[in-house]
C-alpha cells in the first residue's frame, strides 16, 4: 500500500469536520456528532480503499516463472504497449499525393478530379408573395379585431 495509517486519519478527520458542520448547520449537537463520526469511518475507509487500489496499480508483483516476464524480460507489466491499427497508410499517401502545396509549403485538399458521388445542395423555391401588401394587412388588421 502507499502511504500510512496517517493518510487515513486525515482524510477520515477531513469527512468528520466537513460532515459535522454540513450536519450541525440544521441538527442539534448530537445528531451532529453522530452524523460526523460516520462521516469519519466512510472516509478513512474511502481513503484505505483507495492507498490499497493505489498500492496495486503502482507496484505490481512479477510471478517467477510464469506469466508476462517469463521469458527473462526485466519489464513489468503495463510498461510497454503494443498496439496494431489498420493499415490506413495507402489512402493517407493517396492523399499526400493528390495534394497542391504552394511554394511556402501549405497543403491543400486534392482537386476535383474524383466522380460525382450524386450529392446536389439544396435548392429550395423561392418565395413570390401574390398578395398585395395592402390586402395582408387588412387580414391581419381583421384577424386581430376577433
Amino acid at each position: 500500500m502507499i502511504g500510512n495509517y496517517r493518510i487515513n486519519l486525515g482524510a477520515g478527520i477531513v469527512g468528520f469536520v466537513l460532515t459535522f458542520f454540513v450536519a450541525f448547520s440544521s441538527n442539534v449537537l448530537m445528531t451532529s456528532l453522530i452524523r460526523g463520526l460516520i462521516g469519519f469511518v466512510a472516509w478513512y475507509v474511502l481513503a484505505y480503499g483507495l492507498r490499497w487500489g493505489l498500492g496495486i496499480l503502482f507496484s505490481p508483483r512479477v510471478e517467477n516463472g510464469s506469466g508476462y516476464d517469463s521469458e527473462g524480460t526485466q519489464d513489468l507489466r503495463g510498461s510497454q504497449v503494443d498496439i496494431k491499427l489498420e493499415d490506413d497508410g495507402q489512402e493517407l499517401n493517396d492523399l499526400l499525393k493528390n495534394g497542391q502545396s504552394d511554394s511556402a509549403g501549405a497543403d491543400y485538399p486534392p482537386s476535383e478530379t474524383k466522380a460525382p458521388t450524386g450529392f446536389a445542395p439544396l435548392d429550395p423555391p423561392k418565395l413570390v408573395r401574390t398578395k398585395d401588401p395592402e390586402e395582408l394587412a387588412q387580414a391581419v388588421r381583421h384577424l386581430t379585431d376577433k
